[in-house]
């Protein structure tokens, strides 16, 4: 009788402990295209393999239906967003403390673009940003240059570049990058510092409000011990 009891325990706290796991996985989406969402990919990979009750997948869809998706909690969460702009809209999203990710936004040009420190130094040239980017839109259209193209991919802007057709576009760094390394255009340089500098954030639906302790930790440590370096640095290295 004493065994079966033993048994019956053993039993039930290894469904218990497996059903813990089970509410410990995290199905995340980003509305951010590659080269951004595979440096997330990485870094939430790597996660995965450091905390052992939590389990992590990855899934890139549209921008706009990332965040409603995790908004209404048919996902787990959103990697990786500006937390005070979406805040008001997505009200069931919560930022994690530690952010891994920084979105630069850079001129690209080319030999003259080492010239531009600040939207203000585009005014007297031809400048080119690309539609949907709200934040390169935004500063080029408000300083108002000699000529403003609004194009639709960042390819189109690099052959308009290369092209001479304009002196300067300004995208994010590494999308950026990725353009101009796999359409071969050399030429072009991305400008530093860049632009504008604005770190993002893991959103997670509030019902998993109780894992940010446990990701803000992990993350922070793979910030001391170099792992995020190394993964960025190993994602430019194959951008260029």
């Amino acid at each position: 009788m004493r065994y079966l009891i033993t048994w019956a325990i053993t039993l039930l706290l290894s469904f218990t402990h497996a059903i813990c796991i089970a509410e410990t996985h995290l199905h995340i989406t980003t509305g951010f295209t590659s080269p951004v969402s595979d440096f997330y990919n990485s870094v939430l990979t790597e996660i995965d393999k450091r905390l052992p009750d939590i389990s992590i997948s990855f899934e890139v869809l549209p921008a706009e239906r990332s965040l409603i998706l995790a908004n209404q909690k048919i996902n787990d969460g959103e990697c990786c967003r500006n937390a005070s702009v979406v805040a008001n809209e997505y009200k069931n999203l919560v930022a994690i403390n530690e952010s891994f990710f920084t979105a630069r936004f850079s001129v690209f040009g080319k030999a003259r673009s080492a010239e531009i420190k600040n939207f203000e130094d585009l005014k007297p040239f031809s400048v080119g940003a690309v539609e949907g980017w709200k934040i390169a839109v935004n500063g080029v259209k408000k300083v108002k240059p000699a000529e403003v193209h609004i194009v639709t991919t960042p390819d189109q802007m690099f052959r308009m570049i290369n092209q001479d057709r304009l002196d300067y576009g300004v995208v994010g760094y590494l999308s950026g990058l990725e353009s101009i390394s796999r359409l071969g255009f050399d030429t072009i340089k991305a400008s530093e510092p860049p632009l504008v500098e604005i770190p993002l954030y893991l959103l997670l639906h509030s019902e998993h409000k109780n894992l940010i302790p446990v990701l803000d930790a992990e993350i922070k440590a793979m910030k001391q011990d170099g792992t995020i370096d190394k993964l960025y640095s190993k994602l430019i290295k194959s951008l260029k």
